[in-house]
């Protein structure tokens, strides 16, 4: 099941006990927030920064009365890092999407996401892309391991992007090509509480011994391994060890392997990658 902090308006908030009744009180605490002029800006905000608005403080008592241990909330930072975003053909609000978080391959940047979803699809899903940290010719690559600031990056863009548009909580999904797809593999092994699943199209693989932390959160979640017949970062030997260690601790196991060794990802791989996401979000409709 996945961690609640990407929800503002989250799909499992009935399974939650008493948490309509906060959630409209923290709604109301941000609308009248937002309406005041002259806010004290403050680096570390407690309630004491707050204006005494009389209605405010009326909902903060009625917050702690229902849970004298609630502490008031901080606003999640902002993603300082550039991204883009790519929106569905005839987006319809009343649809919970699935979000694909891409990461781009070696020289690229955000920008490779306006012809990669088209591929994928032109209105099954929303896509997000961020840069990668690394210099690398005339674009951007990956650092290896990924830092703890993208982790915070990834957080923040998805949770933002979850108050704007209507995104499935359980259908959030990792990608990427070469290093990003290697990238994508690090960020769904430190944080999978967070996501769906993960696709990696030719990257580096994670040494068979190395160790798996979150083992229990990894059990169910899925994985797409794909490379391609000649390519000198990611063999397909690579892919069968590391599909047998993720398998091994209950990761549902996915490998393709491809004819020729691409340099960007191809329409074909992209194709899979739609089939493959379909295939689960089938299966798992609630009726």
């Amino acid at each position: 099941m996945t961690d609640f902090f990407f929800d503002s308006q989250s799909d499992d908030a009935e399974h939650l006990p008493g948490f309509d009744d906060r959630f409209a009180c923290s709604r109301r605490f941000v609308d009248l927030t937002h309406t005041l002029e002259d806010t004290p800006q403050a680096t570390d905000p407690t309630l004491d920064d707050l204006p005494a608005h009389p209605e405010i403080i009326e909902l903060i008592e009625s917050m702690l009365s229902a849970d004298p241990n609630l502490q008031p909330a901080r606003e999640t930072q902002g993603c300082q890092r550039p991204h883009a975003v790519y929106m569905p053909e005839h987006y319809e609000a009343g649809y919970a999407y699935p979000l694909i978080v891409w990461f781009h391959g070696d020289g690229k940047s955000e920008n490779e996401l306006a012809d990669v979803m088209p591929s994928i699809s032109d209105r099954n899903y929303i896509g997000v892309a961020l840069r990668g940290d690394v210099a690398s010719g005339t674009g951007h690559s990956w650092s290896s391991p990924c830092s703890a600031e993208l982790l915070q990056d990834v957080r923040a863009i998805v949770t933002s992007l979850r108050r704007e548009y209507h995104i499935h909580s359980e259908r959030i999904y990792l990608a990427g090509f070469g290093s990003g797809a290697t990238t994508a593999i690090q960020v769904m092994l430190a944080k999978p509480e967070w996501f769906g699943g993960v696709i990696s199209f030719s990257g580096e693989m994670p040494k068979p011994d190395a160790p798996l932390v979150q083992t229990d959160e990894l059990k169910n979640k899925r994985i797409l391994l794909a490379t391609s017949l000649g390519s000198t970062t990611t063999l397909v030997g690579d892919v069968v060890a590391t599909g047998r260690l993720l398998y091994s601790v209950g990761m549902q196991v996915g490998t393709r392997v491809y004819q020729n060794a691409e340099k960007a990802p191809s329409t074909k791989m992209l194709r899979d990658l739609n089939s493959w996401l379909m295939d689960d979000i089938c299966n798992n409709v609630t009726v």
